[in-house]
């Protein structure tokens, strides 16, 4: 039983760090865009980007329903990844916890 249990958190740890690395990239080309440190790239990125925002943005407004932007600024991307990263801590925690 102990097996299992322990597939399925791994399971659950690299979901969630796949997406927390997809956030982190979402916020880095935001700002590298916004500073105009890249372009709009060619169709390729235009994808990529397109991708990204179909993963990331259902969250993004979910939490914009709680967390209202600032001063003009959306904060949700930023909480998410710390949600992200509270919910890595308690995974490994939790797999520490099983192994003694």
């Amino acid at each position: 039983m102990e097996i299992i249990l322990e597939t399925l958190l791994w399971i659950i740890k690299c979901i969630v760090e796949v997406y927390f690395i997809l956030n982190i990239v979402n916020v880095a080309l935001y700002w590298c865009m916004h500073f105009n440190i890249i372009g709009q790239g060619g169709a390729a990125f235009k994808t990529f980007l397109n991708l990204l925002h179909k993963v990331t943005e259902p969250v993004y407004a979910k939490l914009r329903e709680y967390i209202k932007p600032i001063q003009g600024f959306d904060i949700s991307p930023y909480a998410l990844i710390i949600a992200l990263m509270v919910v890595q801590h308690i995974l490994e925690q939790t797999c520490r916890a099983l192994h003694g």
